[in-house]
């Protein structure tokens, strides 16, 4: 195949630039370069850039340190143009944080200047793909707007269902691969790259980009949805005289319509994706004239059952609680905690005057410093030193009987 300038001939198929090789971005590239592509990021932090290029980044998620000493074909640059003229597949993973303002969701922001650069340069014969997160409509109203100016070039929608400290696991095995096809040209390059790139033999199914980006929120909310309805059924079990609620949730689960995956009790959900995309949502359909009573109640259900931990803890009489592995979900080995459910019930245990240790690896005692300062005592992890953590909800009528957490000779109560 020949070379190709922006504006010329095809660039071999097997050629794929990422706008941004952040946390996902960078394992998306690592996946593709393991199945056989020849793969340039493009990013704006040089000084990253150059750990990439070096193979010295040192990266939390797992996997990814160990793929990248043994890349070959993946690279990275802060030359938009020569990431441009690399490849006729151009997908972009930049970060569409929630903004927790008003009604907007996702701050597009970093995505719309990537598409209005690349609308400068006047392309020709690209597949733009979108991998993040955006609020229905986005692709439809501003991305296609955004690159009027290029020539036979697509927009895709193709979120990926992956969870942070998880990643790359999720890109290899996926349950399903969503695409959003701007052509079917389009959808089928994207089909035979994650054909190619997977290690089992997911659902690929095919839609608009409107539908894509619909069902990316769907799902969440599902899930969402299905975790909130486990606890309230968990609340209400703890509190009924001779039930107990792990043996009716397994019960639940054993229908075939309903399965047991996210149906146990335990903490809410959190994190920067779940709370979000049930939110935005909610917006959306209210936005078409559907009224959203499931995504909004599952975000009151979720906060309702952190309040019942709370209250338990408090009326339990304990005044000295040690928390461990507060990421926004259980076993999590990068430092997020927005919206982490544990955490909070941290939080409002000590901001009411407990005494309250975070004990957790040294990266989220730091994310935990950053953001609360004094407000608790810290101590870094030492893996010996804790409880085997089997059960994730405590119930203050059974801290003693059914241990969630466990209380050590000092009194302290550990979660």
């Amino acid at each position: 195949s020949s070379e190709r300038t922006m504006n010329g001939a095809h660039q071999p198929a097997d050629r794929v630039t990422l706008f941004g090789v952040g946390r996902l971005g960078i394992c998306t590239a690592l996946c593709l370069e393991k199945a056989g592509y020849h793969v340039l990021g493009v990013d704006v932090n040089s000084a990253y850039i150059d750990k990439i290029n070096k193979k010295t980044l040192n990266s939390p998620e797992p996997s990814v340190n160990e793929m990248l000493a043994t890349s070959k074909n993946f690279r990275a640059t802060t030359d938009e143009d020569e990431g441009v003229e690399f490849a006729d597949v151009i997908m972009i993973v930049v970060a569409t944080p929630s903004t927790g303002v008003d009604d907007r969701h996702y701050d597009h922001s970093a995505l719309s200047m990537v598409l209005s650069s690349l609308n400068k340069r006047k392309l020709h014969n690209k597949h733009i793909v979108i991998c993040c997160t955006v609020l229905p409509g986005y692709c439809r109203k501003v991305a296609n707007f955004l690159v009027k100016d290029c020539v036979n070039t697509t927009i895709s929608y193709n979120p990926e269902f992956i969870a942070q400290g998880d990643v790359i696991r999720g890109l290899l095995r996926p349950d399903m691969v969503l695409i959003g096809e701007g052509t079917k040209d389009a959808g089928d390059v994207l089909e035979t790259m994650y054909r190619r790139m997977v290690e089992n033999e997911p659902e690929i199914r095919r839609m608009s980009p409107e539908s894509a980006e619909i069902c990316k929120l769907a799902i969440n909310c599902f899930i969402t949805t299905k975790i909130a309805f486990a606890n309230m059924i968990g609340d209400a079990a703890d509190n009924t005289e001779g039930a107990d609620k792990t043996d009716i949730l397994e019960a639940v689960g054993c229908d075939s319509r309903i399965g047991s995956k996210c149906l146990k009790p335990g903490y809410g959900f959190g994190g920067p994706c779940f709370p979000r995309d049930n939110r935005a949502l909610g917006h959306h359909m209210r936005s078409v004239g559907v009224e959203p009573h499931i995504p909004f109640a599952t975000d009151t259900q979720n906060k309702e059952h952190t309040k019942m931990q709370v209250k338990e803890l408090m009326e339990s009489g304990i005044q000295d609680f040690e928390f461990s592995d507060v990421a926004y979900k259980q076993g999590c080995s990068v430092p997020i905690i927005e919206e982490s459910q544990k955490l909070a019930i941290a939080v409002q245990l000590a901001k009411a005057g407990r005494n309250v240790t975070i004990k957790d690896k040294e990266n989220l005692v730091l994310a935990v410093q950053q953001q609360y300062g004094s407000l608790f005592r810290y101590e870094v992890d030492d893996p010996s030193s804790f409880c085997e953590q089997t059960v994730v909800q405590p119930h203050a009528a059974a801290l003693t009987a059914r241990s969630h957490g466990c209380m050590d000779s000092y009194g302290v109560q550990r979660l």
